[in-house]
């Protein structure tokens, strides 16, 4: 194999490594939600009827300070918010709650019920974002809960920015999800009767497709601004230069 097909090859490999690097981990959340204006207890009060999970909290949100504080959340009821000072993911992914739990086929416009989607998973290849991870989140008083946050947040937290995360309610889980959780919760004593829950799934949903192309095209367009890119300037660097003839006739 020659330069002029090691380097294409080369550089179309790496560029592909890249875009699914991006794609795997870029959440574009953020350019949709920017300027949201934060809920406040008034707001929660008026709108009784109103969903507020995943809103940006204001300032008058209960924060949680402690494990004590969250095991006196009324489950589906009472709303809070947290600033963690520290985030463990467990690798453990749950079903999000609006996703169907069956793969559907559609071919010339009849639909067909496929195989069951797992309720819940170890694997963190989620090619169309159907799964929700946990996480132990480090309160104040370092207790630990379990939590289901966006990624923008988990990310924040991780790298030790200050986070006030979306208002968030008390939800339950299978008893699949706590058998997988069971250890972790034990080694940060953390209880498994219920998780701070803080995505809107009617926003979730309805943006779904439009985050899962936008996650893909920049992907794309980032493969194909690399191949080329790496290709030309290895082409520029590496080529070998082709020896020239000799003008004229015999000497």
């Amino acid at each position: 194999m020659n330069r002029k097909t090691i380097i294409p090859t080369v550089s179309t490999v790496f560029a592909l490594v890249c875009a699914a690097l991006l794609f795997l981990n870029w959440n574009p959340e953020t350019l949709f939600k920017q300027g949201d204006t934060p809920v406040t207890m008034s707001d929660v009060e008026q709108g009784t009827a109103e969903d507020f999970t995943g809103s940006a909290a204001g300032e008058d949100i209960p924060r949680l300070t402690g494990k004590a504080d969250f095991s006196e959340m009324i489950s589906g009821i009472d709303y809070a918010t947290v600033e963690p000072v520290g985030i463990v993911p467990t690798g453990v992914y749950s079903l999000k709650p609006w996703v169907s739990h069956y793969n559907t086929h559609t071919y010339k416009g009849r639909t067909t019920t496929g195989s069951r989607r797992a309720e819940v998973s170890t694997s963190n290849l989620d090619i169309l974002g159907d799964y929700n991870q946990y996480y132990l989140l480090e309160l104040p008083d370092h207790t630990y809960i379990l939590a289901q946050i966006p990624q923008t947040e988990a990310d924040a937290i991780a790298k030790g920015e200050s986070v006030t995360l979306p208002i968030g309610q008390k939800v339950g889980m299978t008893d699949t999800a706590r058998s997988h959780l069971a250890a972790v919760c034990g080694e940060y004593g953390a209880d498994t009767d219920g998780v701070f829950y803080a995505f809107d799934n009617e926003w979730q949903e309805e943006h779904h497709t439009s985050l899962l192309l936008l996650r893909f095209g920049a992907a794309a367009l980032l493969w194909l601004v690399l191949a080329v890119g790496l290709t030309l300037a290895g082409n520029r660097i590496f080529r070998v230069e082709e020896p020239t003839g000799r003008k004229g006739g015999y000497p």
